[in-house]
């Protein structure tokens, strides 16, 4: 007999096919398990060692064993009469063809999932990019240098495997002097991206410099002089260079930088505008960044990302400026216009679909969450519209499960944001992280967004802490030119004695009325009242927010808020605010049931956390 129909005879051929494909999916099993728990590299190297060698034994044994009813015996010694050569060919068959299955089931998922969610990056693949420097005569193009950064930034967090710090914390270090090892221990990161960019005219000229942190030495750098139009090329090329030096040809050929426009003014004023929406707070930034973007789409209406920062603005501004409704309705309509064009003209626009998501929040709050969580699918990596996704889950019912880590990635993605601090310590608090709580509240404060303060002295008060209350709540009243109109040293007095309760309700009244001190400012009317134990007159303020006052809730759902939350009044606030449609369907916040009894209807939560 041949050796060829030997081997077939006693099922080499087929035992070696079945052990390849075993290997195989072993291999990429582990392969998976172990980027995931972080295993050394040496592990995965003697996996592979150990399968390979296994292949000559499976196949010696093939070849020298056969299995009889008796059990396995050596091929010589088996009765040709007993053996079970052919059946156990026929199953081995069935074997292979149910390996082959499962294996090509395995890489088309892996194929699936490889093209969706990017590579994890390595410790040492990671980078932040500083705020370019402007070294133009004009010091109006910082906008110009500083949008180039971001530019770039963007488009350095489309590269699979690359780490990329947040804008907010990255920029943070603009006109600073901290060393280049200090700013990347605190961004995590192990490279740091600097530069400068000069415009004169249709000229530019952008400097980029690429650093090893740890040592602060430089990896590469090149200087580009080019026409404004080529600023696209530019960005990729300088994208190339950084992975070509972090990770060699990682991401190679997959950096391209399409032109989201071909008129160069709109795509400067888009720039601006868009800097302009990150400095919302400020005084008249936002309605600067929405001239700016609609300037922008008027010439070149096809220009999707300006489309959705134009949205985002319009969007914001109902949040940052007090307005009636009817103003209001008329910023909410154009926003919902404009969201709408950008997905029309790039149905990816993360950006546009969170808006629209902020948008629902008016008529449908199941529909605000799942638009938020769409986004959050579209932007992975944007910490704006993650947390954007947490606020919504947190202030339509304390969802913590699902808010708490979205808060958390946010944070971890933009570490030195104001909001991201201040909104996570609120959560904190509600989780009953006390410490951690206010500790990212002081933080937020200390990084130019108070606004949590009132929530972490409403804690302090119902604690007892009045001396750290008072201390918190200072933080609040900074003369940062939001409130023009209100005289700060009558301000931080009324605070204080509101706090350490030297003023009673009716007095708080007789100033709200005699002066012009927060004039129609009701949600800190209503946190005062809320302090001072007087819910009548606090929910009188809060239903008179004509506005957009869903943040109200974050002063509700803390553990000195079950009051509250147990008034019946709070049942024409849950309506108002769109609140049952949620609650009936994901569950009331903290467990709380809707009862009547002697006080009238009204929710009762004796899980309220303490």
């Amino acid at each position: 007999m041949s050796l060829f129909n030997e081997l077939k005879r006693r099922n080499v051929f087929r035992v070696a096919i079945a052990y390849l494909v075993i290997a195989w999916l072993l291999a990429q099993v582990a392969d998976l398990a172990f980027d995931n728990f972080g295993t050394p590299e040496w592990v995965s190297k003697t996996v592979l060692f150990l399968l390979l060698l296994g292949f000559p034994l499976a196949v010696f044994f093939a070849w020298a064993f056969e299995i009889t009813p008796e059990g396995v015996k050596k091929e010589k010694d088996v009765d040709r009469s007993v053996s079970i050569t052919s059946p156990t060919g026929r199953k081995l068959d069935y074997f292979i063809i149910v390996l082959l299955v499962i294996a090509l089931g395995y890489f088309v998922w892996e194929s699936r999932v490889s093209d969706r969610v990017p590579v994890m990056a390595s410790a040492d693949a990671s980078i932040a990019v500083l705020a370019f420097e402007n070294m133009s005569p004009d010091p109006e193009n910082a906008f110009f240098a500083e949008g180039i950064s971001e530019e770039i930034l963007n488009v350095l967090s489309s590269i699979d495997g690359l780490r990329v710090a947040s804008r907010t914390s990255a920029f943070s270090f603009a006109n600073t002097n901290t060393p280049i090892p200090e700013i990347a221990a605190q961004l995590d990161v192990a490279h740091i991206l600097e530069g400068s960019v000069r415009k004169q005219g249709m000229r530019v000229r952008i400097t980029a410099q690429l650093i090893d942190a740890s040592t602060d030495t430089h990896l590469w750098s090149a200087s580009y002089d080019r026409n404004l139009d080529d600023i696209f090329a530019v960005q990729e090329e300088i994208a190339v260079a950084i992975s070509e030096a972090l990770m060699g040809a990682l991401g190679m050929g997959q950096i391209t930088v399409s032109a989201p426009t071909d008129d160069m003014a709109a795509y400067e004023l888009f720039l601006r505008g868009r800097q302009l929406f990150y400095q919302r707070g400020e005084a008249d930034t936002l309605e600067n960044s929405i001239e700016d973007l609609q300037a922008a789409v008027v010439r070149d209406p096809e220009f999707a990302e300006a489309w959705s920062y134009l949205a985002a603005s319009l969007r914001t501004q109902t949040g940052y400026k007090l307005m009636d409704v009817a103003t209001a309705g008329v910023y909410i309509r154009q926003s919902r216009d404009a969201a709408d064009r950008a997905l029309v003209l790039d149905p990816t626009q993360a950006l546009a679909v969170a808006v629209l998501g902020q948008i629902a929040r008016d008529t449908d709050r199941l529909e605000e969450i799942v638009l938020l969580d769409r986004a959050v699918a579209l932007a992975p990596d944007d910490a704006g519209i993650i947390m954007w996704a947490a606020e919504t889950l947190f202030h339509a019912g304390a969802y913590l499960d699902a808010a708490l880590p979205l808060y958390e990635r946010a944070y971890r993605l933009d570490p030195l944001s104001g909001i991201n601090n201040g909104v996570l310590g609120i959560s904190y608090l509600v989780a009953g992280q006390r410490e951690l709580g206010h500790q990212h509240i002081r933080r937020a404060a200390d990084l130019g967004w108070p606004y949590a303060t009132q929530t972490a002295a409403l804690e302090y008060v119902w604690t007892g802490e009045i001396d750290a209350a008072v201390e918190v709540s200072r933080k609040f009243w900074v003369d940062d030119g939001y409130y023009e109109s209100i005289e700060l040293d009558l301000a931080r007095d009324i605070d204080e004695k509101v706090l350490r309760r030297e003023m009673t309700s009716d007095e708080l009244a007789e100033v709200f009325a005699s002066t012009r001190y927060l004039d129609g400012d009701y949600r800190t009317h209503s946190y005062y009242y809320q302090v001072l134990g007087d819910h009548d007159r606090m929910f009188d303020a809060w239903l008179a927010i004509e506005a957009d006052f869903m943040h109200t809730t974050r002063n509700v759902y803390i553990p000195s808020g079950r009051v509250v939350m147990e008034h019946p009044r709070m049942l024409e606030v849950a309506e108002k605010l769109k609140l049952f449609p949620v609650w009936e369907t994901k569950g009331y916040p903290f467990g709380c049931e809707r009862v009547q009894d002697d006080i009238g209807d009204h929710l009762s939560c004796p899980n309220w956390p303490e």
